[in-house]
């Protein structure tokens, strides 16, 4: 399924079943938040190619379990002069599964290679980037140290929480990070129940959440209460198990002189 180029800046989901990617697009440029696992790495360029994708500024990858990070092999393979931004959190070398060792092993000889802490802002086509987190590392514990980034566009607000849990959205609070009335979330941990906690919704008050995650999986995601607990606070909930993938154009018309966003889905959703 082809769809126009984007005219202007838009955020896809795609659809990667068992795992996410995102796609940050302007034009014919793009940059990938995660890249999905092995399996789903010809999907991943053949969407990419459908939606006319010619040149990847960077590839970022919030943390390294094969869902999110097992795709880099063929996507390096793809682009090979494309940036690839990651925690460089230290890990052991009994780390399991072996794919994050291996990714994690490749990593550190690719070199264009770089490295990404909490703090740190990025501009790419009018959009601002920022890295909340993670500040330091503790631990082996892989989601707890999963890159969350900021997007800010045209007064509208992204946040996307990679495999973050709520340990993580705490701190962030403690912090003072979060901005409230979030325009898109990407929900953490694919909607899992150890993410997205009351206090978390209470404070970031997403319009659209979006929910990466495949039909019938073995864990249960998205969790029902996270599901509810987004609906009661406001938020339209959108999944890839239900709806495919999620096409969002950012500021494709102005109300009242702000940004709207106009959301296309690659399927109705099932009942």
């Amino acid at each position: 399924m082809a769809a126009p180029v984007a005219a202007q800046p838009r955020l896809v989901m795609l659809d990667v079943g068992e795992g996410q990617a995102v796609l940050l697009q302007q034009g014919h440029r793009g940059v990938l938040v995660d890249v999905g696992h092995p399996g789903m790495s010809q999907r991943v360029l053949e969407r990419l190619a459908a939606l006319g994708v010619k040149q990847l500024d960077y590839m970022i990858l919030t943390h390294l379990h094969p869902d999110h990070a097992g795709g880099y092999f063929r996507l390096r393979e793809a682009f090979p002069r494309t940036p690839v931004l990651h925690s460089g959190q230290p890990l052991t070398r009994d780390v399991r599964p072996d794919l994050v060792r291996w990714v994690n092993d490749t990593l550190a000889q690719d070199p264009q290679r770089q490295l990404l802490r909490a703090g740190e802002l990025m501009q790419w086509q009018g959009m601002t980037i920022e890295v909340l987190w993670p500040e330091t590392f503790s631990g082996a514990n892989l989601n707890r140290h999963s890159l969350v980034l900021l997007l800010r566009h045209a007064g509208l607000k992204l946040l996307l929480m990679g495999d973050a849990d709520a340990v993580v959205e705490q701190t962030l609070l403690d912090q003072g990070k979060l901005p409230g009335d979030i325009d898109v979330l990407v929900a953490g941990h694919h909607g899992a129940k150890d993410a997205t906690s009351e206090a978390f919704v209470a404070r970031v008050r997403p319009r659209l959440a979006l929910v990466s995650v495949n039909a019938g999986n073995i864990r249960g995601y998205p969790g029902e209460e996270v599901l509810q607990r987004l609906e009661a606070a406001g938020a339209r909930v959108l999944r890839t198990d239900r709806h495919g993938e999620l096409r969002l154009d950012l500021c494709s018309q102005k109300n009242d002189g702000r940004c709207a966003i106009s959301v296309e889905t690659a399927k109705a959703e099932k009942p």
